[in-house]
């Protein structure tokens, strides 16, 4: 005789809901705990960057209607410029703050952009401006006025943006501010991001963060277990001591479980989660939904250029670095000499890289070191000082006096604009190590040689030899997923101040 069923667990009875409008699990206070503190501190940051931009233009106008007023030898009078320029001030200052908005310029902090996304954004606006104009039949009897004002307007909007940049940066340093980070994830992952945090926040180049804790998330052990968040990491997360989470690795480990159940912890208690994508996440491509039956599918797209794609980068590269090596003629003109009357020995050093679908190519540059020193490299391994795969040292002493200064200012890599003439090279793309370099790369960090290497990257930008050879493959995979002609042309735009601040260089 089989035994009585056991009767269901009773279940608490559901609370009784309160009158008036029902709120999901969505709602959450305006201006409650830590999210709040932070929407004020953005509000204000953002009321801040419009007054600038605004001033920026009026600033802008202006001097622009000064300066004709001085050309032509009129008086300059306050009231007449006025009365001219409060007829196009909104219009302009409303295009510009649009714009702006448009192109993240009122973003967080790290994400805002520099120089060059305030000039295209300019850029844009003067043309939207001068279009609504024209179109309006306002009378325009010079277009002196947009081409001044552009110069004009660009000029303060960068010079009063990087005075705000700089103050707030010195009273966020007195103040001791920073964010304290929790990291999650598989161990392998969470140490990576963790030294890339302590580097960043020596650098000072933004808000820094603090580690507070790591924690391991494992994957729920034995058929039909529950997937608990560990109990011990429940209980770091609060907002007085956390003020956000950093995701990493979920997908070696298969917790999906503790992650959703972390995700709905963490939106309970308004503490923002984050997630830093390892190397295999950052090489996952472009994904495109696709239909399937009852499933959500996303088909993977692999990161090269095909079609007008690669015609656009190849034209780019021949246009301007044809360009760039007829104004740096000079330059290679007299580095070359100097390199052949310290010595007498050959200017050009021929060194075998890795380029596009792992095939060796002739790199070239001005000779920096002295003759011979490709054999002396076995003897000063042990005083490598970079990670990874790459050999650098501080004070190579196989570097000549001439080499030293043209390394400096980055002269020696000049040649390279005939390897990207030739289509072994690009521009901008990540750069080509030497075979011995490429040797020790595994498997994956080997995806880097899908594209063309390049003459300058994202690494040359961010801090060379700063960074950590992790962070190198990571910004290479970046750049081969997020490509377009505005990346090459920033990456560009930013290289020149990375050269002649020397910043990473060795």
């Amino acid at each position: 005789m089989s035994p009585p069923p056991t009767p269901p667990q009773a279940r608490p009875a559901p609370p009784q809901g309160t009158r008036g409008v029902r709120r999901d699990v969505r709602f959450a206070p305006l201006l409650a705990g830590p999210a709040g503190s932070a929407a004020v501190r953005r509000a204000v940051s953002v009321v801040c960057l419009v007054a600038i931009d605004v001033t920026s233009v009026f600033l802008g106008l202006y001097a622009a209607l000064a300066f004709k007023l001085v050309i032509l030898g009129d008086p300059v009078s306050a009231s007449a410029i006025w009365s001219v320029e409060q007829k196009g001030l909104p219009i302009s200052a409303l295009t510009l703050v649009l714009v702006f908005a448009k192109n993240g310029l009122y973003g967080s902090r790290e994400g805002r952009g520099g120089a060059a996304r305030i000039l295209s954004s300019v850029t844009i606006a003067t043309l939207i401006v001068a279009a609504f104009v024209i179109a309006s039949g306002w009378e325009v009897r010079t277009y002196y006025i947009f081409y001044a004002s552009w110069f004009l307007v660009s000029v303060s909007v960068i010079a009063l943006r990087a005075s705000y940049a700089s103050v707030t940066g010195l009273m966020l340093e007195a103040l001791n501010f920073e964010r304290r980070a929790l990291l999650v994830g598989a161990p392998a992952a969470v140490e990576p991001v963790a030294e890339s945090l302590e580097r960043g926040r020596r650098r000072r180049a933004s808000v820094p963060y603090r580690v507070v804790g790591r924690h391991e998330l494992t994957a729920p052990s034995g058929f039909g277990a529950a997937a608990r968040l560990d109990p011990a990491l429940e209980r770091e997360l609060e907002p007085e001591r956390v003020d956000e989470v950093i995701l990493t690795g979920v997908t070696a480990v298969g917790a999906d479980g503790p992650a959703l159940e972390l995700l709905d912890v963490c939106r309970r208690r308004g503490i923002p989660v984050r997630l830093a994508p390892t190397t295999v996440e950052l090489l996952s491509h472009t994904l495109r939904a696709v239909p399937a039956p009852g499933l959500p599918l996303f088909e993977v797209r692999p990161p090269v250029l095909s079609g007008a794609s690669f015609y656009a980068k190849r034209a780019f590269d021949l246009v301007v670095g044809t360009l760039l090596l007829l104004l740096t003629a000079p330059v290679l003109g007299a580095a070359a000499l100097a390199i052949w009357l310290y010595d007498r020995g050959p200017v050009i050093f021929r060194s075998q890289r890795v380029g596009v679908n792992e095939t060796a190519f002739t790199c070239l540059k001005l000779r920096s070191m002295r003759l011979g020193a490709e054999r002396e490299q076995d003897e000063l391994e042990l005083e490598n000082e970079a990670g990874g795969a790459i050999f650098k040292i501080r004070r190579d002493p196989r570097v000549t006096p001439v080499g030293r200064l043209i390394r400096r200012f980055s002269i020696d890599e000049l040649p390279q604009l005939v390897n990207v003439l030739r289509g072994e090279m690009s521009l901008v793309g990540p750069r080509p190590l030497p075979v011995r370099d490429y040797e020790r790369l595994d498997d994956l960090q080997r995806k880097r040689y899908l594209v063309l290497p390049g003459m300058t990257g994202l690494w040359q930008v961010s801090g060379r030899n700063e960074l950590s050879f992790d962070e190198l493959v990571r910004l290479d995979f970046y750049y081969i997923e997020s490509w377009s002609i505005w990346l090459d042309l920033v990456t560009l735009a930013r290289t020149v101040p990375a050269v002649l601040s020397r910043r990473g260089a060795w």
